[in-house]
């Protein structure tokens, strides 16, 4: 009754007290010691470490001609990991760009790059040869203040897409750019919310089946171990309104912001999927490739970075979501990598490391990990 009482007196706190109090646990997690050894993955599957000393590893892209960059958004810097022999080993990392605002986001367009920053997007003149970006160009400026930093960046159809975190818990925002996607044209211009009422969006990928945006949704917190669930939503051709913060989950009212009788919920974008509360469902990748075993073709696979707001931690592992020939989920996530989570630690929520980004290419997956500052790659040996 006492924690009911708790939760139940924090929900009225000022929004800015809630962000501190959203956001603090996650400073006061012992991290322990990285062992590969703990990880977990289906038999045939072989995992092992790319890079490491990537400190704050999130987003990465390949470059045109195949060479890995990642984000590292605490450092403010990206950088270049090459494999240049295809040994499955990176050498020593190559600094692309330095001294940005959080860098998240990371895509290439008519072969240049851009880079999603907290508060900015900017294109880059692109050296293969090199492995430098040059000639920055700020195409377009983005929400900024607290809370979900975060900034994603997908093109699509000739369109650039930008996801933006809400700047609190549960409010509603006096930016109508928070807890959207927003849409621009690859310059830049013509601004426009694509889809709202997503609370934190940060994965972003196209289905091939269905040829639309897919993105994951980080849920509202303070609702109990159980509620809301994560999501992930299909965006369609022309975007829509999944709710937030009025709706949560598969269209459910929040009674902090609706009152009996309010049918708004009704008509909000109905998720795909729903996953277990509190798990962080960050990067996602629809795999199309042919070096996994057939079953595992025509997947979703999602990178959950695990739980605070939870009496016994969840996530800290990858899944995946099996998706029909029409690319429609069948069924809910399912484990394939664990062991993020320390052994028997469940209860004290002690991590080795905390997934953040998915990406296919060069005969694997490559997955980042921003606790523990390592790029993981992930191929099917058996």
């Amino acid at each position: 009754m006492r924690q009911l009482n708790l939760q139940r007196s924090l929900l009225i706190l000022s929004p800015f007290l809630l962000l501190f109090v959203v956001h603090a646990p996650l400073a006061r997690a012992e991290k322990t010691r990285f062992d590969l050894a703990q990880l977990q993955t289906p038999p045939g599957f072989h995992i092992s470490v790319f890079a490491d000393q990537v400190d704050g590893a999130r987003m990465m892209i390949f470059t045109p001609a195949g060479v890995l960059l990642v984000s590292q958004s605490g450092e403010g810097k990206v950088v270049a990991l090459p494999d240049p022999k295809h040994t499955g080993k990176a050498a020593p990392a190559v600094t692309v760009l330095t001294g940005l605002n959080e860098p998240h986001g990371l895509a290439f367009h008519e072969g240049k790059l851009y880079v999603a920053e907290n508060d900015k997007i900017r294109s880059y003149d692109w050296d293969e040869a090199s492995l430098r970006a040059s000639n920055p160009k700020a195409l377009a400026d983005l929400p900024t203040g607290g809370g979900h930093s975060t900034r994603t960046v997908l093109f699509h159809d000739g369109k650039m897409y930008v996801s933006a975190g809400s700047s609190c818990n549960v409010c509603i925002e006096k930016d109508a750019r928070r807890a959207t996607v927003m849409e621009f044209n690859p310059d830049g211009s013509g601004q426009k919310i694509f889809a709202k009422g997503l609370r934190n969006a940060v994965g972003l990928a196209v289905n091939p089946k269905t040829d639309t945006l897919w993105v994951t949704v980080n849920g509202r917190d303070w609702l109990g171990d159980d509620l809301p669930p994560e999501t992930i939503y299909d965006l369609g051709k022309d975007g829509g309104d999944a709710g937030w913060p009025y709706c949560y989950g598969d269209r459910v009212p929040d009674s902090n912001f609706t009152k009996p009788g309010d049918n708004r919920c009704q008509s909000v974008l109905q998720p795909k999927v729903q996953m277990q509360a509190h798990s962080a469902p960050l990067g996602l990748a629809f795999y199309e490739g042919t070096e996994f075993p057939a079953e595992y073709r025509n997947n979703i696979f999602v990178a959950f970075h695990g739980s605070w707001n939870r009496s016994i931690p969840t996530g800290y592992k990858i899944v995946r979501v099996k998706l029909d020939d029409k690319g429609q989920p069948q069924g809910g996530a399912e484990d394939f990598i664990t062991g993020w989570l320390a052994p028997g630690e469940k209860q004290k929520g002690r991590w080795m490391g905390r997934p953040v980004g998915i990406l296919f290419g060069d005969g694997g997956m490559y997955l980042s990990d921003d606790a523990a500052g390592v790029i993981y790659r992930v191929t099917w040996t058996k």
